[in-house]
């Protein structure tokens, strides 16, 4: 987590200059944001403004790794205003709104006139914060504003490279595109629709389950033989991100009919997958909504299917699995010496075995956050046990530590916790850590 050690008041700006922990960082500008728009300007720079949540563990990744760099912060302290932002608190709530952030951690570049210049959405280790830095300075050089766009726009409307910037000015200004989107998807030819530059476009405009954005990622997805890895995998993962945003808010209206809208969409895109992403959903569905019943019955069916599963038929899936996953690598030419094809080959092993058991263990546990009666914890350590029969890992542990400590079995909860602390890798102890102690104390 960042620390402030202390800040020095700059004269006649009004700015304070906060001065981290690891002074070869990054040193984060304070005062309000109008003060940093009258020190981007009177420096001709843009404002680098890290957006963050304090839940956000990336953001804090970004404090300790990225931004305590000496080479980021040689760059960013002489060519930057750089300014932090608590999107949840004072007027980084209404800032947050005004530049369209919608997820932590969100790094923005805006110039004096506080238009937004760049994005950067995630978590970047130095090397990319860099290159990230210098496309934010070469945009800011040549970048048109707003206004000339909308004066140009008429005259215009027929010009590609102008059609495609209009897009990505508007997005910048968090302004709605979808009209502009959809006038620039027309000029293009079927093959430039489903290029990388125009799914690119797409994925980076997609805020909702429908209008241009949408019907081009969905409809590439629906045909998925006919494309490319690399035009799936933009398609699949932008649809992803705003799948998960809006079934979040059906969990939250309890909107059934936006629900519904949200199966229909994974029925088209989702391809065979699609039957289990929809179970999931009526379960969470039924979960928010208190249908603890519906929650009950599919649970346990689906756990009594995972349970049949001996370890011998398991490992005759493995071996079906891996070598059928070693025939799609050689069709595809895939190099067997890269490093990802590596990690690939280790998981495809055991990858029934360690699916069943996974699937088993989120049963189990969402038995822990979810139930309340002895009769339900029982059933869910059967499942918690299993998954450890196939599977020993932390995690897992945790699971099963959990639902003994709710079932009453103290001592038989600390002994299963301190395993799972034992086995946790270094960056995961601290949770497991602060659990074991809660279960020690009693007030797990």
């Amino acid at each position: 987590m960042n620390r402030f050690a202390f800040f020095v008041l700059l004269l006649g700006m009004g700015v304070g200059l906060v001065a981290q922990e690891n002074a070869a960082g990054i040193a984060f500008q304070q005062g309000d944001f109008q003060a940093m728009l009258d020190k981007a300007k009177a420096e001709n720079k843009l404002i680098f403004m890290d957006v963050y949540t304090t839940w956000c563990g990336p953001c804090k990744m970004l404090d300790k790794n990225t931004f305590s760099d000496a080479q980021v912060g040689n760059k960013f302290n002489a060519g930057f205003v750089n300014y932090k932002l608590d999107a949840e608190k004072g007027e980084g709530i209404s800032l947050a709104r005004k530049y369209g952030v919608r997820a932590y951690p969100n790094m923005l570049f805006i110039n004096g006139q506080g238009e937004l210049v760049h994005r950067v959405v995630g978590y970047r280790p130095a090397e990319e914060l860099l290159k990230e830095g210098e496309a934010a300075t070469q945009i800011a050089a040549t970048m048109k504003p707003l206004s000339w766009f909308d004066e140009n726009y008429a005259a215009k409307k027929t010009d590609k490279g102008f059609m495609q910037a209009y897009v990505t000015q508007l997005k910048m200004a968090n302004k709605d595109n979808s009209k502009v989107v959809g006038e620039y998807f027309a000029l293009l030819t079927p093959a430039e629709k489903v290029g990388e530059d125009a799914v690119k476009l797409a994925a980076d405009n997609l805020t909702q389950l429908e209008g241009p954005a949408y019907e081009l990622l969905s409809g590439i997805m629906k045909e998925a033989a006919k494309h490319p890895r690399a035009v799936l995998q933009v398609a699949y993962s932008s649809l992803m991100q705003v799948k998960s945003s809006t079934f979040q808010k059906a969990l939250l209206t309890k909107d059934r009919k936006l629900l519904d809208k949200l199966i229909q969409v994974s029925k088209d895109t989702d391809g065979p997958a699609a039957a289990a992403q929809i179970e999931q959903y009526e379960m969470e569905f039924a979960k928010a909504n208190g249908d603890m019943s519906l929650v009950r019955k599919t649970t346990e069916q689906k756990a009594g299917t995972f349970m049949k599963y001996t370890k011998e038929e398991l490992a005759k899936m493995d071996r079906e699995q891996y070598a059928l996953f070693k025939k799609q690598a050689q069709l595809e030419g895939v190099d067997s010496t890269d490093s990802q094809y590596k990690m690939m080959q280790e998981m495809m092993q055991s990858a029934a075995t360690k699916g069943t058991a996974m699937e088993l263990n989120n049963l189990a546990y969402s038995y822990v956050e979810s139930m309340t009666d002895k009769a339900d914890w029982t059933k869910a350590l059967a499942w918690s046990a299993r998954s450890l029969e196939l599977d020993r890992n932390a995690y897992y542990l945790d699971t099963y530590a959990s639902l003994l400590y709710k079932l009453g079995r103290k001592a038989e909860a600390i002994k299963i916790a301190t395993e799972a602390l034992e086995k946790a890798n270094p960056e995961q102890k601290e949770g497991f850590m602060e659990n074991l102690d809660k279960m020690k104390k009693g007030t797990f």
